[in-house]
């Protein structure tokens, strides 16, 4: 079983693509598969100063069915794995999803800008002023 938009492999049984949500098929044809990506225009959603933080609310994102990639700006292997050092990332997702997202990240996080760090310790501090 193969998914028509990502063009993944799935074993026997499994009928929907667990990342986007598409319904398998038995073989890739030019008529089943997505070839022409230019429908699909992915635009920013929301910046995390850490990678980890935006593969988290990517795979959220992706959970619920919304169509969404990480753009990370890191210079080396290790920039993902060392936030501290990294330019951080970019959720993309397809414009057509971008209300539902945006409700969505919402729901899950609200105002804070780093999901799994939270803001800082001043910030939380010129808050409840």
């Amino acid at each position: 079983m193969f998914c028509p938009v990502c063009e993944s492999e799935y074993q026997d049984g499994i009928t929907r693509c667990p990342d986007d949500d598409s319904e398998l098929v038995v073989r890739l044809t030019s008529e089943n598969t997505v070839h022409d990506r230019s429908e699909a225009k992915f635009v920013p959603l929301h910046h995390l100063g850490s990678p980890a933080e935006a593969e988290m609310v990517n795979d959220i994102l992706v959970q619920n069915g919304i169509r969404a990639a990480v753009q990370s700006g890191g210079a080396d292997a290790l920039s993902p794995l060392l936030s501290s050092t990294s330019p951080g990332a970019t959720i993309l997702v397809d414009e057509r999803d971008f209300d539902r997202a945006k409700d969505l990240y919402a729901a899950f996080f609200g105002d804070d800008m780093s999901p799994l760090t939270g803001g800082s310790a001043e910030t939380d501090d010129a808050e409840e002023e």
